[in-house]
């Protein structure tokens, strides 16, 4: 062989060699974050950074997609589309009211994205859908949950139109799949029984796209989103333990699917997909906050290793959480910083340290404007008190509580509301019992119970930090009605299965019939 030809051959292979690396490449970022496929009007550079941001917006990693979407307004003036998608970040459906400053920005944008003038009917239908969540209700609401409540139904009615009219568009199909979820989401009501309609619906219609559009993120993460209920989980697993395989380092996507586990009672699964979670977040800090996705991981994990009996990994766990020096301002990150810390001490039923549990620790957020997440300090405080004889204390914490339930009846916040009078009578009625008036406390709690059972867990959280059925139970076989206390821990297990306080409590009073 000439030398001539030993050249050829050395630049044949690495030609080859780069080629594969470019293929190769261009999976990896496709798979970064899913496949989404969206044209708009608008320059190369800003269709390219419109298509980022509209991933990270179906895995609601709002904060990573806002400036996606910005550096396509940026890349393209004339971008009206890229406007649109700055008003799709400025709020969040299912997690939570949308803030003064967000309905600003979306208002904004929306107004942008009009002034500039999209040049298509379909991307003026996408801009006419995001508007009809942020024009004013009329009439005005009485508070920001009612406020919150009637935007919903005027993006899902919208969303509804779009979808009709575009029937084979897979960005209309997920939206109006996530808009049906979300007003679901703001009827969490004891006097409401939930019939997961709206759920079914949206999850027939992802399944229905997932065959076309296998890679498609919203389609995932929505499907997961409508079958997050212990009735539906199951049709959610084969997606579930797909999701990492779609956004390998997209924190709340290794996150979701253990929406699924814990309704499964997979806590192993639990534990180590919000460990991928929690690590991903820390690598995605919210503008120089810890991202609030690192709290929400830290709970899911918390929950799964006092589940596991592992003990060593619940407590570094709790370490992590009071190592957060400062966290994104979100309920999310509230909940899961104060939902980890009672977990630990009441589901090892330490009742003496859950007593003596620091309340707003660490001050990593505002915890005057989370209150249902402050109370459940004060719950885990109140029953630890109450069971280690400290009654004074216990009525102190039951108090808080009272004042958190009517400052969030009053601003409206019918979910958190109902949820944390049901913590409020579980201490009131272990106050009752250990004063002997058990006749009183059997009757509070069970109700407590009832309300507690009456709305599903929020999306928010892994499951009750300590499930008010469970005190029951325990009530219960502490008084010697063992049959009572057998059918309140299956009824407990119906709702978060393979929970270890259950089982071994339900194994006991099997064995004392």
């Amino acid at each position: 062989m000439t030398l001539q030809k030993v050249r050829i051959s050395s630049i044949t292979l690495l030609i080859i060699i780069f080629l594969i690396s470019c293929v190769d490449r261009h999976e990896m970022a496709e798979h970064q974050h899913g496949v989404v496929s969206f044209e708009i009007s608008c320059n190369d550079t800003a269709q390219q950074e419109f298509e980022l941001g509209l991933a990270h917006l179906h895995h609601m990693m709002y904060s990573q997609a806002q400036p996606r979407f910005t550096a396509a307004a940026e890349a393209d003036p004339d971008c009206a589309m890229a406007h649109w998608g700055i008003a799709m970040t400025s709020f969040q459906p299912l997690w939570a009211p949308t803030s003064d400053d967000d309905l600003v920005r979306g208002k904004e944008s929306v107004q942008a994205a009009l002034e500039i003038g999209a040049p298509t009917e379909r991307e003026q239908a996408f801009i006419s859908n995001v508007q009809s969540f942020f024009a004013d209700p009329e009439p005005a609401a009485d508070n920001r949950s009612a406020d919150h409540q009637k935007r919903l139904r005027n993006w899902m009615e919208s969303s509804r139109e779009l979808h009709e009219s575009l029937p084979e568009n897979v960005e209309a199909a997920a939206f109006y799949a996530l808009s049906e979820i979300s007003y679901a989401m703001t009827y969490f009501s004891p006097h409401i029984e939930r019939n997961f309609d709206r759920e079914l619906r949206a999850g027939a219609l992802m399944e229905k796209f997932l065959e076309d559009y296998p890679e498609h993120p919203g389609l995932f993460h929505y499907l997961i989103h409508a079958y997050d209920s212990s009735h539906l989980a199951h049709k959610a697993e084969e997606v579930a333990r797909q999701y990492d395989q779609l956004a390998p380092n997209t924190p709340h996507a290794l996150h979701m699917p253990s929406h699924i586990f814990v309704r499964l009672g997979h806590w192993k699964d639990t534990a180590d997909w919000n460990e991928r979670s929690a690590e991903a977040a820390l690598q995605n800090p919210f503008n120089g906050l810890t991202s609030l996705h690192y709290p929400h991981a830290l709970d899911y994990m918390m929950a799964a290793y006092l589940q596991l009996e592992e003990y060593e990994k619940a407590a570094e766990t709790l370490e992590r959480v009071q190592a957060i020096e400062a966290a994104q301002p979100h309920f999310a990150s509230a909940y899961g910083i104060a939902a980890a810390q009672a977990r630990y001490v009441m589901e090892q039923h330490k009742w003496e340290e859950a007593a003596s549990l620091q309340p707003n620790y660490p001050e990593a957020v505002n915890w005057d404007s989370y209150l249902g997440a402050s109370a459940l300090f004060n719950y885990a405080r109140g029953i630890g008190a109450s069971r280690s004889g400290n009654l004074d204390q216990a009525e102190t914490e039951r108090k808080k509580i009272s004042e958190a339930v009517q400052i969030m009846r009053d601003e409206g916040n019918v979910y958190w509301a109902y949820m944390t009078e049901a913590l409020g009578d579980a201490v009131e009625a272990w106050i009752l019992y250990e004063q002997g008036e058990t006749y009183d406390a059997l009757t509070l709690i069970s109700e407590a119970a009832d309300l507690e059972e009456s709305m599903d867990k929020h999306p928010i959280s892994p499951g009750e930090v300590f499930p008010v059925r469970e005190l029951h139970a325990e009530m219960l076989y502490m008084e010697g009605q063992i049959e009572e206390a057998r059918a309140a821990y299956k009824k407990s297990l119906e709702r978060t299965p393979e929970r270890k306080n259950a089982l071994r409590g339900l194994e006991e009073a099997v064995a004392g019939l």
